[in-house]
């Protein structure tokens, strides 16, 4: 009789979870959509997330330490920013697409979980509209990071002791 040898146990490695976060190109409501942001990291702590954003916001995200990439998404005409982002993302296996812009991309790209944007119903203040998506109420506040060299520039731009 032949005997099978004892199995060893076999380590499952689950891929990492990626999260494309597309938010807004202006600065204000890039700033707002942070603690949106920042309550997914929390809730998807193994998490990789990737941003785009316009040109202007995008280097708000790159200190963040739960954001591997960030991909400023300058506009060009007849929407073709969108075409350049869904070359860029669109080979990588997504667990959620978090668009704020509500973009056909969302739609275009595989993911297991998509929450999109709609417009807001009446008036709302963006913080609240953005909580929604995730249905947060209270919704999660605005959260900045800054790097070291962002740190070094505050303070020349800040003498210590200002306002």
């Amino acid at each position: 009789m032949i005997e099978n040898p004892p199995s060893s146990p076999v380590s499952v490695t689950r891929r990492p979870r990626r999260i494309l976060f597309i938010t807004a190109s202006n600065l204000g409501d890039a700033i707002l959509s942070t603690g949106l942001l920042a309550h997914l990291a929390r809730t998807y702590p193994d998490a990789r997330f990737t941003v785009a954003a316009g040109p202007v916001p995008a280097p708000l995200f790159t200190p963040m330490p739960f954001v591997e990439r960030v991909i400023p998404l300058p506009k060009r005409r007849y929407s073709l920013h969108w075409f350049d982002l869904w070359r860029q993302v669109v080979t990588l296996p997504w667990f959620m697409v978090v668009d704020l812009r509500a973009s056909a991309l969302a739609w275009l790209l595989p993911t297991w979980r998509r929450r999109i944007i709609r417009p807001a119903k009446g008036w709302n203040h963006r913080v609240r509209h953005l909580g929604a998506l995730l249905r947060q109420d209270p919704p999660p506040a605005p959260q900045l990071w800054s790097n070291a060299q962002q740190d070094e520039q505050a303070a020349q731009l800040i003498p210590p002791g200002s306002p």
